[in-house]
């Protein structure tokens, strides 16, 4: 698989957005003025590793208590975006109806208007690798599956909502559908 893109070196998030206190979870992200839908929201940057070093990240984080988080997602089969430690854009929190989802080059733009004092969210499923799980409970209703994982874009109707807005290592499993 060819290498993806190169991202920005740093992330880049909305003037119009600040992480605050979250009743989905922890710390989250919050329009602070009404964002129209379409508006590129949160652009994610940093660097492309393989999922070799990534790996090596993952040990060498875990040995050592002082060591930020990484935070990654996976972009293709075999690269993966590491971000830089410590940026906003990390507070995104999942929904199972996001307002926000992924328009490609890194970028996630509002997927319908934002009210002022809304929480900006992504449905962690068009993001991540097969091997993710995640207990959910993110407060959408009915659109809530109380469990995410890395192998719900093979269900149709997250396909049919979503339509293209995939990483595109999950894009290109999409189109290899039958």
């Amino acid at each position: 698989m060819t290498k993806p893109p190169a991202p920005q070196p740093d992330c880049w998030l909305h003037p119009d957005v600040e992480p605050r206190r979250s009743p989905i979870e922890g710390t989250g992200l919050f329009a602070l003025k009404p964002i129209p839908a379409g508006t590129p929201v949160s652009r994610l940057g940093g660097r492309l590793v393989s999922w070799p070093r990534l790996q090596e990240l993952f040990a060498e984080a875990a040995a050592r208590p002082d060591h930020p988080y990484i935070d990654t997602i996976t972009v293709t089969g075999d690269w993966h975006l590491v971000m830089p430690p410590r940026r906003p854009n990390g507070y995104g929190n999942h929904s199972c109806d996001p307002n926000l989802w992924w328009v490609g080059d890194y970028t996630f733009a509002a997927r319908r208007d934002i009210p002022a004092g809304a929480e900006v969210t992504v449905d962690y499923a068009t993001l991540t690798a097969p091997a993710f799980t995640l207990s959910c409970d993110c407060g959408s209703g009915a659109q809530c599956r109380g469990v995410v994982t890395g192998e719900d874009w093979r269900r149709a109707e997250l396909r049919e909502r979503y339509g293209d807005h995939w990483v595109p290592v999950l894009a290109e499993q999409i189109a290899a559908l039958p």
